[in-house]
């Protein structure tokens, strides 16, 4: 597989592919070349480039079918920092509202986030590690099946949502929830709003 198609995918890789000496986010060559020849090209010895291999094969794996097809998956990451931001801006124990905004036809929507003290009540809700993620139905409609990370690189950190419904997925990069900043990667974007 091409490096730049897996940091596609998988987003979370390049810290993998950071820890083993390899700095292929930022090489032009990423959509070019398969990761085992980049490795190895890079002077990695073969049992390296097999242990490089298995952490992304191991992550890739543990990624795969989190989010049952009706509900939403939040990982410890992602649920730790979701309090983390509630706690600096004195809103513990308030859920995280996140609502989609429809794009051009089949293109993912675009996503902000928000806490709120209270619920609607025809807002979904759903409960991980101590925090409580609330959705409108048109919402939960285009998010459904998807699941919600917290990445930090060297170039920034925030939310990703992988949403199944609409190919690669989108997050709060650069910034994201708690730190006031809005962007996008993979197709899509969000915005927090405080």
């Amino acid at each position: 597989m091409l490096i730049g198609d897996i940091l596609a995918a998988y987003p979370e890789s390049a810290q993998i592919m950071e820890d083993f000496g390899l700095h292929c986010t930022t090489c032009s060559v990423n959509a070019y070349e398969p990761l085992r020849a980049g490795a190895l090209g890079h002077g990695l010895e073969e049992e390296v480039v097999d242990e490089l291999m298995s952490r992304l094969n191991d992550m890739a794996n543990a990624k795969k079918n989190q989010a049952d097809p009706d509900g939403l998956f939040v990982t410890k990451r992602a649920a730790f920092k979701i309090g983390e931001f509630a706690k600096s801006e004195e809103k513990e124990g308030w859920a995280l509202k996140i609502t989609a905004h429809p794009n051009e036809a089949g293109k993912e929507p675009a996503y902000a986030m928000d806490f709120v003290e209270k619920a609607d009540p025809e807002d979904k809700s759903f409960e991980f590690e101590d925090v409580t993620l609330v959705l409108d139905e048109a919402s939960f409609t285009l998010l459904k099946g998807s699941d919600i990370d917290y990445l930090q690189t060297k170039f920034g950190e925030g939310f990703k949502i992988t949403n199944p419904n609409f190919g690669k997925g989108g997050c709060c990069g650069g910034g994201g929830c708690g730190s006031g900043g809005s962007g996008g990667c993979g197709g899509g974007s969000c915005g927090c709003s405080h």
